[in-house]
């Protein structure tokens, strides 16, 4: 079964080599069951990473760093591990991140990370210790995949920026549809899906953010009437608990917040090197207490801000070293308040988790 591939340079090779890799794997691996990970296994031994430092509260803590494949293979001898071997009879073989960008993760130990210059999305099954990839919708190959997001049936949504597509798929990674943009996506960047199933896309060449429905068709556009300035350049978006929206608007240095009904609440940051400005913003997320969390390219680190737009802590700096970041771009939390930061020029994902106050009874 082997097909000697005719490429032109190098890059073209290894992106074939890959996807076939790719394609074995997940013939090999589909249909595998997940279960949930356990709550002692979500903190990996030896780091103790806090923010901020003692004397103070902590009220983030590091807890994992996953560096592709070998992250498994370093503590056990994976399916992965052994998959390689079969493959290319070598004992160490992986297909590492390239430039993980955004983020979807189920609370249970399934992670999704879109990596656009490989043109797939990796899936991480934490606790089945699993590595799977989807490179193919029906009968088109992704492009440049750009943000991904979970529906509350566990299907996957996945906006590709070269195609200028959304794509939906099962659980199992089969595709289900592509919506229906009506030929107004361009570059479909950032995706977000609300409690009833409305999805929020952020479009950077069109310098808008589409809005569809639960059954998957175009509806509208944020912002409404009522929002007299204009976006430029939005790639990132979040809903919190209530619905409302936040879009990264990227070269307008700032996060826009609307309400469920699309109406403009307000902004937050502008441009600057001080504490609650932005150099680069990128993605954003939303805690269990509405806290909201900027992540900066440039600052490598993320800012949080409670809902009157007051800084609370920022985390992180530029670096490799465990808990630092290098041009990190997407985030997500999940209904844990892990927090899940592609750290994408050190090519790898760090998860993080916030320390609610216990509340005093």
């Amino acid at each position: 079964m082997h097909k000697k591939a005719e490429t032109h340079n190098v890059c073209v090779h290894v992106r074939t080599v890959l996807l076939l890799c790719c394609f074995l794997f997940a013939l090999l691996t589909s249909g595998c069951s997940s279960t949930k990970l356990s709550d002692a296994a979500w903190q990996d031994e030896g780091l103790n990473v806090i923010w901020p430092p003692p004397p103070e509260r902590a009220r983030i803590k590091l807890l994992k760093i996953i560096n592709g494949p070998r992250y498994f293979a370093e503590s056990s001898r994976s399916t992965m591990g052994k998959f390689f071997e079969f493959i290319t009879g070598a004992q160490e073989t992986n297909i590492d991140f390239y430039t993980p960008q955004c983020i979807a993760a189920d609370g249970n130990g399934v992670i999704y990370i879109a990596d656009p210059s490989v043109g797939l999305i990796h899936k991480y099954d934490l606790a089945a210790k699993e590595v799977q990839y989807i490179f193919q919708a029906g009968d088109k190959r992704l492009g440049s995949p750009a943000g991904v997001a979970l529906d509350a049936e566990g299907n996957l949504y996945v906006t590709d920026a070269m195609l200028a597509a959304v794509f939906k798929f099962d659980p199992d990674g089969k595709l289900l549809s592509e919506l229906n943009g009506k030929g107004k996506l361009q570059r479909p960047a950032g995706i977000a899906v609300t409690s009833k199933g409305s999805k929020v896309v952020a479009d950077i060449l069109a310098d808008k953010v589409f809005i569809f429905d639960k059954n998957d068709l175009l509806v509208g556009e944020l912002p409404g009437p009522d929002f007299t300035e204009s976006f430029n350049r939005p790639a990132y978006v979040a809903v919190d608990k209530l619905d409302n929206v936040y879009v990264t608007d990227t070269m307008n240095f700032t996060v826009r917040i609307f309400d469920a009904n699309g109406k403009y609440i307000r902004s937050q940051g502008q441009i600057g090197d001080a504490p609650g400005s932005f150099a680069r913003p990128k993605g954003v997320a939303l805690d269990s207490d509405q806290n909201m969390y900027v992540l900066d390219s440039i600052f490598g680190n993320f800012q949080i801000f409670d809902q009157k737009g007051r800084l609370l802590l920022y985390v992180s700096q530029e670096g490799s070293r465990p808990g630092e970041l290098m041009l990190p771009s997407g985030i997500f939390i999940d209904k844990g308040d892990r927090i899940y930061v592609a750290d994408t020029f050190n090519h790898r994902i760090q998860i993080y988790q916030y320390l609610k106050e216990k509340v005093q009874k």
